[in-house]
């Protein structure tokens, strides 16, 4: 999703998925640190105020995509430490954001959707994979150069 944007920010957006992925394989972030990463508390910084900066339209979806990816790793840390009282606009994940996020996939890249599928089996596989191991397999399926 990352390379589909135009943006200056995608260093920033790779640094935060890189957090991301160090909580799911390490369990070394905080819920407080990763929702930072969305909401640092400034007017300029976090991808909530990235978003708002960039002007394209047809961006949206893939902002939503990152910020959903990040917010959803962000509650998974916070119930990880067992913290029940979360940012607000975490409390409004659930379930059905994954459903938003593939109908968001046609948008961003109809390519990306035709393989949901692949993904979904991929995930199924039993275990959760590490990056390394996602990348590979984003590769195997042709969705990564």
């Amino acid at each position: 999703m990352v390379n589909q944007l135009a943006t200056p920010y995608k260093p920033r957006i790779r640094s935060a998925f890189d957090a991301c992925w160090s909580f799911l394989e390490n369990k070394d972030r905080g819920g407080e640190e990763l929702y930072a990463l969305l909401d640092d508390g400034t007017d300029d910084g976090g991808i909530f105020i990235y978003m708002q900066l960039d002007e394209n339209e047809a961006n949206i979806p893939s902002w939503d995509n990152i910020s959903y990816a990040i917010g959803s790793t962000a509650k998974e840390a916070y119930s990880f430490e067992n913290k029940a009282a979360l940012s607000s606009p975490l409390e409004n994940i659930d379930g059905s954001l994954l459903e938003i996020f593939i109908e968001n996939l046609k948008e961003i890249n109809f390519n990306f959707y035709d393989h949901v599928q692949d993904i979904k089996d991929f995930l199924a596989r039993g275990k959760s994979p590490s990056k390394k191991e996602a990348l590979n397999e984003l590769k195997r399926i042709g969705l990564l150069q």
